[in-house]
């Protein structure tokens, strides 16, 4: 049995009715799933792979801060901009194992000592009703920039992007109680599993997303 003790704090100091800085910070952890604990070897139809978990695994734990200024011009509307950091202490990733169990494609799991991720966030929301013909819309979007290594390996970690883009446009009727999204949704370049001394890590490339 293992007890964390988990705090999280959250200072707002209000600049004027309308602008706000925040800092926070918190303790998390991540516990491993049962497939990621057992010793049984399952197949993985996405992967088209064996994945065997490990025994091993212990509990991840995250240190968060993030400091915040923010801007609410008007109601609907918000544009912020931060910076954060986070300590990861035993993140879990999962890697390419070539002498796996009957095939030469299977995946297993690791915990690096730790990892650590610092960056910068910026959101916005405006509507766009200064003018009659776009007065149903809002404009939103996020943009990230995360800059991350495992330590030990000098690398990323597993999943994490440089880089993350969402932006819409939505456009909403109220009475007829009809609303749509255009959404755009961007990654950076990001090691989709981890590799070894004779394979090299299997990466995912960025790719644009349009949805409607």
């Amino acid at each position: 049995r293992v007890t964390d003790f988990l705090p999280g704090v959250n200072i707002t100091y209000k600049l004027n009715n309308k602008t706000n800085i925040r800092l926070s910070g918190s303790q998390t952890v991540i516990r491993p799933e049962f497939r990621e604990l057992t010793n049984f070897a399952f197949f993985d139809f996405e992967l088209g792979a064996t994945v065997l978990g490990n025994p091993g695994l212990v509990r991840s734990k995250i240190s968060n801060a993030d400091l915040r200024y923010e801007l609410y011009p008007r109601a609907g509307e918000l544009f912020t901009v931060g910076i954060f950091y986070k300590y990861f202490n035993d993140p879990i990733e999962l890697y390419f194992n070539q002498s796996g169990v009957g095939t030469s494609n299977t995946f297993n799991y690791i915990q690096p000592d730790h990892a650590t991720a610092f960056g910068a966030e910026l959101e916005f929301r405006k509507k766009l009703d200064f003018t009659d013909a776009l007065k149903n819309f809002t404009v939103q979007g996020n943009l990230s920039y995360i800059y991350n290594r495992v330590k030990s390996l000098d690398r990323p970690m597993q999943g994490q992007s440089p880089y993350l883009i969402n932006a819409s446009l939505q456009y909403d009727l109220e009475k007829p109680g009809l609303s749509t999204t255009l959404l755009f949704n961007q990654i950076g370049r990001r090691i989709l599993y981890v590799g070894n001394q004779d394979v090299p890590a299997i990466w995912e490339a960025p790719r644009p997303l349009l949805d409607f």
